[in-house]
């Protein structure tokens, strides 16, 4: 097994234990060349986002999001770091920075309904909330939960 995977498994059984600083210290510890591999980013990011450190988590995020084949849920999760610092308008610009393939997911549809609400733009928030639905009609609950949505539901 390469070293950097080594540190990697290490820094997975400290996060499991619940030690995230331990997890990010060994984190630290493998070459900076291998920082950016997708498997170190992705378990940077949910440490940094359990220890609240929103700025560096959603720097993370937003570097897993220019990789090759960026998933939705990374999207999703540099949107959400991005709320936790009040920066809305930049929620919903790097939740429409995802690939095409993200608009058949529903929670990327929800959350941009979300922020597209907060920003008043009540008419595409309406649009991503009723697609988001129409994807995940378990979804609803949640939105009419939801501060922001729940006035959308009700048209």
């Amino acid at each position: 097994m390469p070293a950097w995977n080594r540190v990697l498994q290490s820094a997975i059984g400290y996060h499991e234990l619940g030690m995230s600083e331990e997890a990010l210290r060994e984190l630290g510890t493998i070459d900076p060349a291998l920082r950016g591999e997708l498997p170190t980013l992705e378990l940077r990011g949910v440490l940094l986002v359990q220890l609240g450190r929103w700025e560096e988590a959603a720097e993370t995020h937003a570097e897993l999001c220019r990789a090759d084949g960026a998933c939705a849920e990374s999207f999703i999760a540099w949107g959400c770091c991005l709320y936790q610092l009040g920066r809305i308008t930049d929620c919903r610009d790097a939740l429409l920075a995802a690939p095409a393939s993200a608009r058949d997911h529903a929670l990327w549809n929800f959350h941009l309904a979300c922020y597209q609400a907060i920003l008043g733009e009540d008419q595409e928030a309406h649009g991503s909330l009723h697609r988001a639905l129409v994807l995940d009609p378990r979804l609803s609950a949640m939105a009419a939960r939801n501060t922001n949505l729940s006035p959308l539901m009700e048209r």
